[in-house]
């Protein structure tokens, strides 16, 4: 027999339902209309998959504990969206999954579709910097989207997704959390996720985009890597900091702060395509972890230093330079970020 996914999702629900008690494979096969073998068979499944389930004799089955991974049984019931993440390819291992997925939009794959893996093998960042991704410690994944818009209009994505990773992060956990123009996001100055968007297009249209995200959730000091361009942190560090003075809900569960994000993405995700990226603009300032600060910015084959005055309605950074110019970057990375008063001293 094949397992139905949907039949899978159900037997796992009823057991977390009623997480503690015990539920006999005759009442889970009479409610799901199939057979109590068709029971064992999911049984088995879910425990390959890291559910402790312990089998009670003449009481059936008790859940015990649950998976830590992000398959799709514990993430798709979190979801409130109607596009975003309904399509899940699910790797426990993968080279990196921006080139799963630009794969996949070649192919065809719709809109909205996530490619999630629990590790990256070959994960990468902009100027193809290398990503750590630690298996089980981190979120890694990649979303194809598919706007009807002029190529010019690809980048400005990152900026939605980094706004929509620092709403959810301050949302549901009370963090601090900023964007680095144009595509980190970070809390107390250290860098918790990064954003990479890639672009296939005909000369006047989008075909896809792949936007990747890396966040570091359950990461402790000694996972991060040292030599990083800025010092990096995770979710789990920064919660801890903050926890004895902020009464913010909190589940260390790396699949609900996957759904917590694709739920906050979908919805400005469609404001942005409805009203374009100024309607996120004063979000965008107000989140913003550069604008009033001197940076240093690498731009094409010139470096630029100055203080991040503004931020377009197109999300060009705007920057103001030691003789009162103000220029407007579109594609950068800054290199280093300061408070203006200490660059001046």
């Amino acid at each position: 027999m094949t397992e139905r996914p949907e039949t899978l999702l159900a037997v796992l629900a009823e057991l977390k339902r009623r997480r503690g008690e015990a539920v006999s494979g005759n009442e889970l096969a009479a409610s799901l209309g199939i057979s109590r073998t068709a029971v064992w068979k999911h049984i088995r499944t879910l425990r390959s998959r890291g559910y402790l389930i312990e089998s009670l004799p003449k009481k059936g089955y008790r859940l015990t504990a649950l998976s830590r991974t992000l398959r799709p049984e514990e993430v798709l019931p979190l979801l409130q969206t109607r596009f975003l993440g309904r399509s899940y390819d699910y790797h426990e291992s993968i080279g990196s999954t921006n080139d799963r997925a630009m794969d996949l939009a070649r192919h065809g794959a719709p809109h909205g579709t996530t490619v999630v893996a629990e590790e990256q093998t070959a994960g990468r960042g902009r100027l193809r910097r290398p990503w750590h991704s630690a298996k089980g410690m981190g979120l890694y994944f990649s979303m194809i989207l598919r706007p009807d818009m002029p190529p010019r209009h690809g980048p400005e994505s990152t900026l939605v997704t980094a706004l929509a990773l620092a709403r959810c992060l301050r949302a549901q956990w009370a963090l601090d959390a900023r964007i680095k123009w144009p595509n980190d996001v970070l809390i107390s100055g250290k860098k918790v996720a990064g954003i990479l968007t890639e672009m296939q297009s005909d000369p006047d249209r989008i075909q896809f985009l792949v936007v990747g995200v890396g966040v570091n959730v359950l990461h402790r000091e000694e996972d991060l890597p040292a030599d990083a361009l800025y010092p990096a942190t995770s979710v789990a560090l920064e919660w801890e900091r903050v926890r004895k003075e902020a009464d913010a809900p909190w589940d260390i569960s790396r699949a609900h702060v996957l759904a917590a994000f694709l739920n906050t993405m979908e919805e400005l995700y469609e404001r942005y395509v409805e009203k374009g990226l100024a309607s996120l603009r004063d979000d965008l300032k107000n989140l913003s972890a550069v604008l009033g600060r001197w940076v240093c910015i690498q731009a094409a084959e010139r470096t630029l230093e100055g203080t991040a005055r503004d931020l377009t309605d197109r999300g060009g950074l705007v920057v103001e330079t030691p003789d009162g110019r103000r220029e407007t970057v579109w594609v950068g990375d800054i290199l280093h970020l300061r408070h203006a008063q200490a660059a001046q001293e």
